[in-house]
């Protein structure tokens, strides 16, 4: 009887570890609701609502007579915001969502405060070989604007990044206008770039593929179509370690998504740290994959 309950709470314990194994990796690269909420803009310090701002002018520091009504670019801005939170791996963006307890775990609202939309232009002279002044000007763009990420249900603050975007030309090809909208639209891809830093996609490297001399060339994930794995992805490879309870990540190399051969399976090329790569993989290190920027 005794060894009956035994191998009965033995495949118990077995079938226990087995579903919390499967949904922790089920939940490995989950996605989560995302939505911008409240917006303002502030001037030298001064806070002010979206609507309050309408109607009064900001000019930056431009050289000649040239102003920069700053007003006319925030819907522009707010639409670049939305376009970064809207592209990063692990995010959906859900415009309906709300902050209240109803909202499900894991969903972000994200409050912007529009810091700095500013234009400045330069000029230069010299004399061609014909010995005529030319002129030259060039313009530069910024805006900038500081995040809020708060949780849905609990309004809790996870997170305060300021992120900026940068825009310049010379003047055969760009205006004061034209540096701030390329601004703008650098700012979206910092958006983007700054959420999947903060939530990247995992993956473990589950068989080491070519390998020449003591460099490993290629590699395979355990990352595929199911979460979102490209070709052309970049990731990071990492020892992991833990060092007083506390978890110690180390770079060793970085990877490239060749081709997604599968919904859990992708074939990375090795673009940097082959060497070490190989290395760790021989000496069985607690190696982990994190997808990172090129």
């Amino acid at each position: 009887m005794k060894t009956r309950l035994f191998i009965l709470s033995l495949f118990t314990l077995l079938f226990t570890t087995t579903n919390w194994a499967q949904e922790a990796q089920s939940d490995r690269n989950q996605k989560y609701n995302i939505t911008l909420g409240k917006v303002e803009y502030t001037h030298h310090g001064e806070k002010m609502s979206t609507g309050e701002a309408v109607g009064k002018i900001v000019t930056g520091v431009l050289t000649g007579q040239t102003s920069v009504q700053a007003t006319k670019y925030e819907e522009d801005v707010k639409a670049a915001i939305i376009k970064g939170l809207s592209g990063a791996y692990r995010f959906l963006y859900n415009d309906g969502l709300r902050m209240d307890n109803s909202a499900e775990d894991g969903s972000i609202v994200v409050e912007a405060l529009i810091t700095n939309i500013q234009a400045k232009s330069s000029t230069s002279t010299w004399k061609d070989k014909n010995d005529k002044v030319q002129v030259s000007t060039w313009y530069t763009g910024v805006v900038e604007a500081v995040l809020t990420l708060k949780d849905a249900k609990t309004g809790d603050v996870i997170s305060n990044p300021t992120v900026g975007g940068y825009g310049s030309g010379s003047s055969k090809f760009s205006t004061t206008d034209q540096a701030i909208r390329d601004a703008i639209n650098k700012l979206a891809s910092r958006v983007t770039v700054w959420l999947n830093q903060y939530k990247p996609l995992e993956a473990n490297i589950i068989e080491g593929s070519t390998a020449k001399k003591d460099k490993q060339k290629e590699v395979y994930i355990d990352l595929g179509s199911s979460e979102g794995a490209f070709n052309g992805l970049h990731m990071g490879v990492f020892i992991v370690k833990n060092v007083a309870g506390r978890e110690a990540k180390s770079q060793v190399g970085k990877l490239k998504i060749e081709n997604v051969e599968g919904d859990d399976i992708s074939l990375c090329k090795v673009v940097s740290g082959g060497k070490d790569i190989k290395s760790a993989i021989d000496a069985g290190a607690n190696l982990r994959v994190f997808s990172i920027d090129k």
